[in-house]
């Protein structure tokens, strides 16, 4: 993810994903991602209109790989693969809905095991439920993945959501204007009944 939220979820900055350079603190002067976006994409920078990336400077030009620094760092092989295993994560798969509940706060090695569990081929489970109702924060690496899932689930013809979002995570998904990729819902009925309903996002 190149648009990298702060620890407590408020603000955030624009990395590019070619030299590295970071520009912090965007929130308080553009308020969110698309305002930010808009002004930096006129100063030369370019990439995906998603805070996920890729992105690059206008020094940098367009970025060498589709996929940012995150998604680039879980696709390494993991050189241990017990430490993609997690305590904080449960999948449940119900009829053609992969639901994952969500725990605490995610480590790397977390946000490594959940990209394991969405990466793969869905198979007949073709919606993605993430349960956040037990989670203060999401990182940008854990959002990142959580994006992608997203993004794949509708290449397969599904549909995902979120449940039980906290204010901070609400926050922080609509300041980098993400809340459209992963609508929010406040129960798992409702987040079910959306997910199989062919209707508009209502969060």
């Amino acid at each position: 993810m190149t648009a990298l939220l702060s620890r407590d979820g408020t603000d955030f900055s624009l990395v590019c994903d070619s030299c590295g350079w970071v520009i912090g603190n965007l929130a308080a002067s553009a308020g969110d991602w698309r305002g930010a976006w808009s002004l930096f994409a006129l100063d030369g920078w370019c990439g995906s209109e998603l805070a996920v990336g890729p992105h690059g400077c206008g020094r940098c030009g367009p970025p060498t790989s589709l996929d940012g620094i995150v998604a680039r760092s879980l696709d390494a092989p993991s050189i241990v693969p017990a430490g993609r295993s997690g305590q904080r994560m449960v999948l449940q798969l119900l009829a053609d809905v992969r639901a994952i509940d969500l725990r605490g706060e995610l480590m790397c090695a977390d946000d490594a095991r959940l990209w394991d569990l969405l990466s793969g081929d869905p198979g007949p489970f073709a919606h993605l439920l993430v349960d956040v109702s037990r989670v203060g924060r999401l990182s940008s690496a854990t959002v990142d993945v959580l994006v992608r899932a997203a993004q794949r689930a509708s290449a397969a013809g599904g549909r995902a959501c979120l449940v039980g979002a906290g204010p901070v995570v609400a926050g922080a998904l609509r300041m980098l204007c993400l809340d459209h990729v992963l609508p929010m819902h406040a129960d798992r009925a409702a987040a079910l009944a959306w997910l199989r309903s062919g209707r508009a996002v209502a969060c």
